[in-house]
């Protein structure tokens, strides 16, 4: 008798999410980025608790039919890429087709999404990796991620997770980024039904978009930019005397994703020693 089996799918994806999901903050990571690649000019992401009771996220991108609903559901399924080639010039920010099934397996899940030229739309309830139900609904177009339960099933991962203060910073992280990151995408955030802080779906400049974001005592940022063969550099300076947010602090985009690397930062502060305040 054969000693090495194949894994049951609803295990092989819990380990799959534990590799993607590690808090709440990597649920909205993986929802805000699919809106962004379904090209949505608004996402709306609201909280519940910690996140673990409820993490619900909006877009109005192209949205799903039933059959590409369920197919999001499986493993390696997705609209990003379809051969070898295309993955050395991927511009989308997921291809894996990990997210959705990960997220699934480890919560309880509920998706509604409708094409913008159909009257109906289709909602699926997901229980821990287990499709429960499918029905027609009628919905607005886009497609809204209901997360309940996360790592209801996994109570060690739950274990392990900061307080509901520490998560939330993790979460809205998240969302600043992609703000700052996607400048004509419009984006709120709320939590416990308190609106916390949105930026409208305006054809924002990168640095009208992080003025809005760093806060109201900024005027002005500083530009500075320069380029190097095919790479192009630009950057956004707050002044030293400017009053700002906490959140306000170094931020660093590769081709519109937040990357966090210490070279880079390196150079950066190398390169503005004399500016940057201590």
């Amino acid at each position: 008798m054969s000693n090495i089996r194949i894994l049951p799918e609803n295990l092989a994806n819990q380990i799959a999410a534990g590799e993607v999901i590690e808090r709440p903050a990597s649920v909205v990571k993986e929802l805000v980025e699919n809106g962004i690649d379904a090209g949505a000019t608004q996402i709306s992401v609201q909280v519940e608790g910690n996140g673990t009771r409820l993490i619900r996220v909006s877009d109005n991108g192209i949205g799903m039919d039933q059959d590409d609903l369920l197919l999001s559901l499986e493993r390696h399924a997705t609209s990003k890429i379809s051969n070898i080639d295309e993955l050395a010039s991927i511009r989308t920010l997921g291809f894996r087709g990990e997210a959705v099934p990960s997220i699934a397996s480890v919560c309880r899940l509920r998706i509604t999404s409708r094409l913008h030229d159909q009257s109906l739309g289709t909602q699926v309830d997901v229980r821990f990796g287990r499709l429960v139900k499918v029905h027609d609904m009628g919905c607005g177009p886009g497609t809204t991620f209901e997360v309940s339960d996360l790592f209801g099933n996994v109570p060690a991962r739950r274990k392990f997770l900061k307080t509901a203060k520490t998560e939330l910073a993790h979460i809205e992280e998240v969302i600043r980024n992609y703000a700052l990151a996607a400048p004509g995408l419009g984006m709120s955030y709320m939590v416990d039904s308190k609106e916390i802080w949105q930026v409208p779906a305006a054809l924002d400049t990168p640095r009208q978009r992080a003025e809005r974001m760093v806060g109201r005592g900024v005027v002005s940022l500083i530009e500075v930019s320069g380029d190097h063969g095919p790479i192009k550099i630009t950057g956004y300076l707050v002044p030293p005397d400017a009053e700002v947010a906490a959140s306000a602090r170094l931020r660093t985009f590769v081709n519109g994703r937040m990357v966090r690397d210490r070279m880079i930062t390196h150079g950066v502060g190398e390169g503005l020693h004399n500016y940057l305040m201590k």
